[in-house]
């Protein structure tokens, strides 16, 4: 650490920890640009990255819910923060429980991407997403979100669970003889891939589900965590720290813990800001897409303690016994 003119405690070289995946490096690498251009130049420090192994690198031959849902990729970077190994860690918001070890923080969410799936396809999409499926289609996926809304729109597919990286998951199509697969937009732009290499390397098709599934709370969001004392780290963080996009995750992520989130059954959530203010949209359901209960609510403000609050009202409704439901559109 060093001093700037008035004796502010600066950051002279931060320690990253980060997991190896090509993902989780493209993802530092994007966090750490955004600080080079936006801190002062007088203040950027030194980069050190530090890959770390995590216990859902590690098993992958188990499910998500086998091995601890969520947390299996954070965990292990979380004991790197708390015992000082490391300054900051960066994430995919969606991999992070809702309630975060005592001790650390969020200090900067980054403007999201996209926060929706897309279908990588051996067929070309039809009238609706769905409908470039025959019947009896074998879809690849490991999440339960996207499991259950995939089986609640069309009960006649099959899900075979896969897990690996983005390129990984992309080759189980050819490997398993599948007709599909489903991953997040944001990590497959991330990588570079686009729907025109998709088709040129693999000819396969990209076909966004942007009105067809909700994505995990926090899905397209880069988050970087600290200690919570880094007085010093949390200043430099504020520098990339967007807004908007966290109050919308924040709301998500109260949701989420509202109904005891976890990967061990399917939530979807998806805030996002309007023009009249802000709205949002929820789910959860049984794995095999049953008991399907969603709700919606708008609201004028943008006041993040007032949204949260309306979010964990919906969410406790949707906690109620009775058939599946849709829960109205609130006024507030």
């Amino acid at each position: 650490m060093g001093f700037d003119e008035s004796g502010v405690t600066v950051m002279t070289c931060v320690a990253v920890g980060t997991r190896g995946s090509a993902l989780a490096r493209c993802q530092t690498g994007l966090v750490l640009d955004a600080l080079r251009r936006s801190l002062p130049g007088v203040d950027v420090p030194e980069f050190d990255i530090r890959v770390i192994s995590t216990q859902g690198d590690r098993q992958l031959n188990a499910s998500l819910q086998a091995i601890g849902g969520k947390g299996v990729f954070v965990k292990e970077i979380e004991s790197e923060l708390l015992n000082g190994q490391i300054d900051i860690a960066v994430h995919s918001l969606k991999d992070m429980a809702p309630e975060l070890p005592e001790g650390l923080t969020v200090g900067a969410i980054l403007a999201r991407a996209c926060p929706f799936d897309c279908l990588i396809s051996v067929h070309a999409g039809g009238a609706a997403p769905l409908d470039s499926l025959p019947k009896g289609a074998r879809v690849g996926t490991n999440s339960l979100r996207r499991q259950s809304q995939l089986l609640h729109l069309r009960p006649d597919l099959r899900i075979v669970p896969i897990r690996g990286n983005v390129p990984t998951r992309i080759r189980a199509i050819e490997r398993y003889g599948l007709d599909a697969v489903v991953l997040a937009q944001s990590g497959l732009r991330r990588l570079d891939f686009t729907p025109e290499s998709l088709m040129s390397e693999y000819g396969l098709h990209w076909i966004a589900l942007d009105e067809t599934m909700l994505p995990a709370a926090g899905q397209g969001a880069m988050a970087v965590e600290c200690r919570a004392d880094d007085a010093a780290t949390l200043r430099m963080l504020a520098y990339v720290d967007d807004a908007s996009t966290r109050r919308d995750v924040t709301v998500e992520r109260a949701f989420m813990q509202a109904l005891g989130g976890s990967c061990t059954f399917p939530i979807g959530a998806y805030g996002r800001g309007t023009d009249e203010g802000f709205a949002f949209d929820g789910f959860i359901s049984q794995p095999d897409g049953t008991q399907w209960r969603g709700c919606s609510f708008t609201a004028a403000g943008s006041d993040v303690p007032a949204l949260v609050a309306e979010a964990e009202q919906y969410a406790g409704r949707l906690l109620q016994d009775g058939e599946p439901q849709v829960v109205g559109t609130a006024k507030s």
